[in-house]
C-alpha cells in the first residue's frame, strides 16, 4: 500500500491518495481542483473519495474527482451537512462546487474498497459527523487518516457549526483507545504517530 500527500497550494488541507496497485487510488479530501491533474500526473485513476468532513478547505476538489468517476463516502451523520452553511463555503467566501454522496459509513463500519480494509470511526467534534478512517494491510500494517479531529500537537476547532468541545473529548478517548501504534495523517500540517500523541499532545493527555 502507497500513501502520497498532496499538499494543499494556499489555503486547503492535505490530501491523501492511497493506492495498492498504483492505478487505482482512493482519495481522501480531495481539498482543491487541481487534485485531479496531481493524480494524472502520477498515472492514478480515483475510484473513491472519503471526506473525513465537509468543510469547504477539504473538499474543494470532490467535484473533479467524481466527474472522473469516483463513488464519494462519508458518515451518515455529515452527509446532512453537505451542502449547508455548516460547510463554510459561505462564510468563508468560497465558491460552493456541488457534489454528490454516494455512500455513508456507520460507524465502526468496515468496507473492502480497491482490496483495501478501511474502517470508519465517527470522530464528532469538529463537525457532528467528523469521520477518522482506519486502513489495514493484510499483512497487518495500520494507517490512521484523522482530518481535522487529531493533528500534531493539537485538535481541530469546536466553534464552528456542530462543533462541541465535548464530543471532541470523547473521539480523542476513543482514538487514545486503539490498540498500538500506527502512524497518523493529519488534515493539516505534518504527519505523526498514535503513540507519540497519546504521549505529548496535552488535548489527548487531557481528554
Amino acid at each position: 500500500m502507497t500513501i502520497i500527500t498532496i499538499s494543499p497550494r494556499g489555503f486547503g488541507a492535505n490530501t491523501y491518495a492511497v493506492t495498492k496497485d498504483g492505478v487505482h487510488a482512493i482519495v481522501i479530501d480531495p481539498a482543491q481542483p487541481r487534485v485531479a491533474a496531481e493524480l494524472e500526473k502520477r498515472g492514478l485513476v480515483p475510484s473513491y473519495v472519503l471526506l473525513t468532513h465537509c468543510h469547504f478547505d477539504h473538499v474543494g476538489g470532490v467535484a473533479a474527482l467524481q466527474g472522473m468517476g469516483a463513488k464519494v463516502l462519508c458518515s451518515v451523520e455529515e452527509k446532512t451537512l453537505v451542502g449547508t452553511e455548516a460547510d463554510l463555503f459561505s462564510a468563508f467566501g468560497a465558491p460552493r462546487i456541488p457534489y454528490t454522496v454516494d455512500e455513508t459509513f456507520s460507524d465502526g463500519e468496515e468496507k473492502k474498497l480497491l482490496d483495501m480494509s478501511v474502517r470508519m470511526l465517527l470522530t464528532a467534534g469538529h463537525t457532528q459527523g467528523g469521520a477518522c478512517y482506519l486502513f489495514q494491510e493484510n499483512e497487518g500494517g495500520r494507517y490512521l487518516f484523522t482530518g481535522d479531529t487529531l493533528f500534531a500537537g493539537s485538535i481541530g476547532r469546536t466553534d464552528f457549526p456542530t462543533g462541541d468541545i465535548s464530543a471532541l473529548r470523547a473521539s480523542l478517548r476513543k482514538l487514545s483507545s486503539l490498540e498500538g501504534d500506527m502512524p497518523v495523517y493529519p488534515g493539516h500540517e505534518e504527519p505523526t504517530t498514535l503513540e507519540r500523541e497519546r504521549k505529548t499532545n496535552p488535548f489527548m493527555i487531557d481528554a
